[in-house]
Order: C-alpha cells, then structure tokens, then sequence
C-alpha cells in the first residue's frame, strides 16, 4: 500500500492520497509513517520537476496535498503528550536572492505540528534580518533554506553575520536545498543541511533534546 501511496502523491492525485492517509491512521499508522511516505512522494515531485517533466504549479499542488495532511487531527505530532512549553524557537527563512518556499512552508508546517516555536521571516532574507531574529527571540536554532545555486554563498554570508555578530556558538544551524551536500555545508559552516523537510526535523529534535 506504500508504493500505492508514493505513486498516488508522486501523481498528485489529491483526493486518493487523502483517502489512503485516513485508511492508513485508521489501521494503526504514526503520524512519522505517514510523513515518511508522502516524503518519497514529494521527493519524486522535486525529481520530476527537476527533469523538467513538472512545472512550479506542480511543486506548489504537492505543497498544497502535504498541508491538508499535516492539518488532520489524526497527524498531530505527540497527539497524545500535549506540550507545556515549545521545545525549541527556530529562525527559519529562504536566503538573500532565492524567492522558493515551499521546502521551508513545509518544514515550517512540520515543526510547528512537532511543538516547535517557528519564527518565519519569508523569502529573500538577508543576513542581517537573520542576525536581528536571533536576537529578538533568543533562538536555539536558525534554519535556512534556498534552492538556487546562489543561495549557498547567501547562505555562507548569513552563517558569517551570524559569526561576526557573536551568536555562533548560541544557535545550531541548518541548512535546506537541493544544491547542498556535505561539503558545501561544511563550506557555508553549517552544522547539518539536508534535502528533506523530515530528516531536518529529526535533526533539530535532537539538538533540543541536547539542549534541554
């Protein structure tokens, strides 16, 4: 039934994907099971995409599909250990030049369901507005996001600002793209990157767990 799964979201059949997440929940499934599904669907949508076979209205539809999933009562995260406080303030935004957001609407989305306090500042960010959340919120983590090529030197930019501003070493960083490997992460000084909106959540709650 996960292949069925995939396939359905890799086709954006919205109505189908709906119906089998509520099968799904119903026989048993976590909420992580689910989003590990609809990943691999949404990963298929960003290869298609990239191979040129899907367009920016198709990127947009699968947000859209991955929104209304989040938002079934039966997908909230810890559903049954409602949080006292947040577990962690993210400063989250696309970098300086690069205008996409659905990976960071996305991961935004998840972590918000997760308990996490997300301060999101949009698209086009420049360096010094991440600098200025840090501040104001007193964030554990700063996420950055950027699809572009370009947005690996706005983000080693941002990561610099950070630096020259004294708050490296209070905030964790993490960085999101297609673009990003472990080398340009390490180029731009970020502590992890990742191509997937999960993945970047597992990683920020385990920095939260080490911080708390």
């Amino acid at each position: 039934m996960n292949e069925v799964l995939i396939k359905a979201i890799t086709e954006l059949n919205e109505d189908k994907v709906i119906k089998m997440v509520k099968s799904l929940l119903k026989e048993g499934a976590s909420s992580q099971d689910i989003l590990d599904i609809l990943q691999e669907g949404m990963d298929n949508v960003g290869n298609l995409y990239e191979q040129s076979e899907y367009f920016i209205a198709d990127l947009i539809m699968a947000g859209i599909i991955f929104r209304e999933i989040l938002n079934l009562d039966e997908m909230k995260f810890d559903h049954d250990s409602p949080k006292k406080k947040f577990v962690g303030k993210i400063v989250l935004g696309t970098v300086k030049g690069d205008l996409h957001d659905i990976g960071k609407d996305i991961f935004s989305d998840i972590a918000t369901s997760a308990g996490f306090l997300v301060y999101d500042l949009g698209v086009d960010v420049p360096p010094e507005k991440f600098v200025q959340k840090i501040i104001e919120t007193d964030a554990d983590i700063v996420g950055m996001s950027g699809v572009l090529s370009l947005a690996i030197t706005s983000m080693k930019e941002t990561i610099d600002a950070i630096r020259n501003a004294g708050l490296r070493d209070k905030v964790k960083i993490i960085a999101g793209g297609n673009h990003l490997t472990k080398d340009s992460g390490a180029y731009i000084g970020a502590d992890e990157t990742t191509n997937n909106a999960t993945a970047g959540l597992k990683i920020c709650k385990k920095w939260t767990k080490k911080i708390d």
